[in-house]
């Protein structure tokens, strides 16, 4: 890791995307233990989905 601080879900998203995983895979996407499931897609899409802002939100409603 950099030590660099994620201001934003993107930027967090981006930063485990950009080491190399614990199992020495240098894209985590490609590691079949690391990459991310169907199910914890969705879990983080529903955790998201409120990342929006205020006016986008407000014209949504």
């Amino acid at each position: 890791m950099n030590g660099r601080i994620c201001l934003t879900p993107q930027q967090a998203f981006e930063a485990g995307f950009e080491e190399p995983c614990e199992h020495q895979v240098p894209d985590p996407n490609d590691c079949p233990t690391c990459r991310l499931t169907g199910a914890e897609i969705r879990r983080l899409a529903v955790l998201l989905r409120n990342d929006l802002p205020a006016v986008a939100r407000t014209t949504a409603a």
